[in-house]
């Protein structure tokens, strides 16, 4: 039985490649607020709570920024029209900075892609 060598070792690299792959995606399946203890979750929220001061103070200098730029006389800002089109965009800036990280983790939710053993 000389061909038993050869069904062992496909056999053996079988196995290690199933246990890799079972590895990986133990890996890849695992959320964000379990992976590590939750540690780089909450690491990654308080990195964002510090962005979302940053981002609100340069909204405010931007938006400012761009009514004064745009309008040379306050007349301009008077139609109706300009004053609801910086409104609109100040308000989509606003709700960007606000619920980025929402947006960014919302997407698998509604989609309803559960990882393994997660419930909502």
């Amino acid at each position: 039985m000389d061909d038993n060598w050869i069904v062992e070792n496909l056999e053996g690299a079988f196995a290690t490649w199933n246990s890799k792959l079972t590895e990986i995606w133990s890996l890849v399946s695992e959320t964000p607020q379990h992976f590590k203890g939750g540690a780089i979750w909450e690491l990654c929220q308080n990195i964002n709570t510090a962005l979302q001061a940053i981002g609100y103070g340069l909204l405010i200098l931007f938006f400012a920024v761009s009514i004064f730029r745009s309008t040379a006389n306050f007349q301009d800002f008077r139609r109706p029209e300009q004053a609801l089109r910086y409104f609109i965009r100040f308000v989509a800036a606003k709700t960007a900075v606000t619920y980025g990280m929402d947006i960014m983790t919302r997407p698998r939710k509604s989609w309803n892609m559960k990882y393994p053993g997660e419930t909502w």
